[in-house]
């Protein structure tokens, strides 16, 4: 009896550390949308190209340390042929920039590969304090108690809606977000511009090659970076703000 019930507490505290355990650590596969023509004002550029363009992203965590990346596919690019009003033949490339993000909440390390005009830049930088405001509002995304929070960016004033779980103990989410107590399964960027949304949540154990910090392309701070983006996106008369580049092409 005595070696039965050793044997039974035994198991006990193996099963409790397993699920104190197992959300800490995993993957999660993010289906990241964007309104294509959300900052389009010409009504003929928007029935040239599709109203959403959707790829996917994995991010990889552990406690504090998490790393986001592009999800490999065969295309990155996707391409429209047109006619415009002067009867000129126009080819359309939608292209996604390269993107990856390493974060570490417990040395407070932000590694980001940023592409902008066809050149890679490696953003080195510390981790920045968000100012999240918990409103409250609750639902269940993927069967977890979900909180809401928003932020407003003080550079363009766009809000961001995320909704976070405490049943996820990681300060992480997608893209840039993070800093919760708890992981972000959802996040809105400017009411419907971009959207990043759970599709899987896979808890398992991850290795150092899960963690592979961004290499390559130019080192900069975020300041130098954004000037930059700021000076590039003037020169070509874009409107400040996230999204893919568009490119018009007249043959």
């Amino acid at each position: 009896m005595k070696t039965n019930t050793i044997t039974w507490l035994l198991a006990l505290c193996t099963l409790f550390n397993a699920f104190g355990q197992t959300n800490t650590e995993g993957k999660i596969i993010f289906e990241h949308k964007i309104n294509m023509h959300k900052r389009l004002t010409d009504e003929s550029m928007k029935a040239m190209i599709p109203e959403f363009r959707t790829s996917q992203m994995q991010l990889n965590f552990r406690g504090g340390e998490s790393l986001y990346i592009p999800v490999p596919k065969d295309e990155d690019d996707s391409e429209t042929n047109s006619t415009d009003a002067n009867g000129n033949q126009m080819r359309i490339v939608v292209r996604t920039p390269q993107s990856e993000v390493y974060r570490n909440y417990d040395n407070q390390e932000k590694i980001e590969l940023k592409e902008l005009a066809g050149q890679k830049f490696l953003v080195m930088d510390t981790l920045k304090k968000t100012n999240w405001k918990i409103t409250g509002e609750m639902k269940k995304i993927h069967g977890h108690d979900c909180m809401q929070a928003t932020m407003t960016n003080p550079a363009n004033k766009q809000v961001t809606q995320v909704w976070f779980t405490e049943a996820i103990p990681a300060p992480h989410g997608p893209m840039v977000f993070g800093g919760l107590p708890g992981m972000i399964l959802e996040a809105n960027v400017n009411d419907g511009e971009m959207i990043y949304t759970a599709q899987t949540i896979d808890f398992k154990k991850l290795g150092k090659d899960d963690f592979r910090k961004p290499s390559g392309g130019k080192k900069v701070t975020e300041a130098q970076f954004n000037k930059e983006r700021d000076a590039w996106m003037k020169e070509m008369g874009v409107q400040p703000g996230g999204g893919p580049g568009i490119r018009v092409i007249r043959n």
